[in-house]
């Protein structure tokens, strides 16, 4: 309905004047019309969670923005907390309101967008693993100065192996590298990795692990942001050093590994000691001895001088030559024993050839009948190892085809939704809950569609969308369709 114009308006010289609440309300029932729902993605921006339960942001690319207001009854049904930063999809109606003289969009529904879950899914995650204490500095193990044996987990094909590799000969040769093979990328990456740290557990002579992956993109390291690895770094029995994609890269595991370094390389050379240096430090340490013995030797030899210009040493000579006597006895005693010794041992050496062919005829018997049992053993076990592996291939592949299908099945599901909204809404029934009305001649006949097809007196009936009522034409104003006119001069 238009407003009332007040006193005046009559003498600017306009046709028609709009009011700013009449621009507004078409402004707002163009836009419900022209998009009833609509679905936008977006970066989310000065989010703001207001005490009554409504969300109040703006969506944002790189030229432009959209406001938009979440009320409690659908920001109570999300399954995260929205953030600033973080990439969503917004689903609702588009729409105006007059008070601010803003557009916005009225949201219905918000799902995190992309690489957006994974991240907050990462979150989550160390969120637990700090709760645990997992990433608690206190029960982070420090390395071992020298190590001896070093395990290497990651692929056999990638660069970072043949830079730990070259690493760890160039800085401490002494080090013997034990390679565990598993895959750092893909689908089947976890399962690949907790596999290496299963073998790694049965071993006793580790004294440190590195685990590497060269660089790549945030989905190539998302193996390493799995629960299960981390988990499985966290529980390993040796120290952990992760030396994972770029420096700026960074995953779960290395907030649980006992030390992270920026890249394979880097995580080489803080595993091991730098043998020109340890070299280094023994030199000095030799050079101190040295100094040290010379100095005793001549404290030493000044002693003796004087214990020998000195009266005991007579006494100390004569205490010599009783024991040269008491030990020319022993001697002859001691060659005696050796005579019978070796007489008795003669004997049993004539006795020895044959209990020695017969002692290696039995231990050849034993170790036949081990190697027999440890080669059965080593097939039945070998067999077992890749049913296992590959049936837990085949179950990470299941889940991963069952997520994707469900995914699908719900974003289908949404857009014919959406759809079915959009129809509704541009229906003859959606028109008329809108407000609009369809008018007719009383026997409903003809569908009256200006003010030039009725007379004073005409019997006339309007449809609603939910019933229609019997009226009586009074008057009959004829104007120009509803549309703003441009200003004319007075003549």
């Amino acid at each position: 309905m238009r407003e009332r114009r007040p006193d005046g308006y009559a003498d600017i010289g306009y046709e028609d004047i709009y009011t700013v609440t009449e621009i507004a309300e078409a402004i707002r029932q163009s836009l419900e019309s022209e998009f009833p729902r609509v679905t936008v993605i977006g970066e989310i921006a000065d989010f703001k969670a207001h005490t009554s339960g409504h969300l109040y942001f703006s969506l944002r690319d790189a030229t432009s923005r959209l406001r938009v207001v979440m009320f409690s009854r659908s920001a109570r049904g999300l399954r995260f907390s929205p953030l600033d930063g973080m990439t969503v999809v917004a689903s609702g109606r588009v729409s105006h309101y007059g008070g601010s003289g803003a557009t916005q969009l009225l949201a219905a529904d918000l799902q995190p967008a992309g690489r957006g879950e994974l991240e907050l899914n990462m979150r989550r995650l160390l969120q637990r693993l700090m709760d645990e204490g997992l990433t608690d500095p206190a029960r982070k193990r420090p390395l071992p100065r020298y190590p001896g044996r070093i395990a290497v987990i990651t692929s056999a094909t990638g660069a970072a192996l043949r830079d730990v590799t070259k690493t760890l000969g160039r800085r401490w040769p002494l080090a013997r590298i034990v390679h565990l093979a598993a895959t750092v990328q893909g689908p089947g990456a976890p399962v690949s990795i907790c596999d290496a740290f299963d073998r790694l557990g049965s071993m006793t002579d580790i004294d440190l692990v590195i685990l590497a992956r060269g660089g790549g993109s945030a989905e190539d390291l998302d193996a390493f942001n799995a629960e299960p690895v981390a988990r499985a770094v966290a529980a390993s029995p040796f120290p952990v050093v992760t030396g994972i994609g770029h420096e700026v890269d960074t995953t779960v595991c290395d907030y649980v590994a006992d030390l992270r370094a920026a890249t394979p390389t880097a995580a080489a050379e803080l595993a091991v000691p730098d043998a020109g240096d340890v070299r280094s430090a023994i030199d000095d340490a030799m050079r101190r001895l040295r100094a040290g013995a010379t100095a005793s030797s001549s404290g030493r030899l000044a002693a003796v001088e004087i214990l020998l210009r000195s009266a005991g040493f007579q006494r100390l000579e004569r205490s010599i030559d009783r024991e040269r006597l008491r030990c020319a006895g022993a001697a002859e005693r001691a060659a005696e024993w050796w005579r019978a010794t070796r007489e008795r041992a003669a004997a049993r050496i004539d006795l020895f050839p044959d209990r020695a062919a017969s002692a290696l005829r039995e231990r050849r018997h034993r170790e036949r009948r081990r190697w027999t049992a440890a080669v059965a053993a080593l097939s039945v076990v070998r067999l077992a190892e890749g049913v296992r592996t590959r049936r837990e291939a085949l179950r990470g592949a299941g889940q991963v085809l069952g997520t994707m299908a469900e995914a699908r099945l719900v974003a289908e599901r949404s857009r014919l939704d959406g759809i079915s909204r959009t129809l509704k809404g541009l229906g003859p029934l959606g028109v008329l809950e809108r407000g609009y009305t369809v008018c007719t001649t009383e026997d409903g006949k003809r569908i009256i569609g200006s003010a030039g097809g009725i007379e004073p007196g005409d019997r006339l009936s309007l449809r609603f969308h939910d019933g229609s009522a019997g009226c009586s034409v009074d008057t009959v104003r004829k104007e120009e369709a509803w549309r703003r006119r441009r200003p004319s001069k007075r003549r």
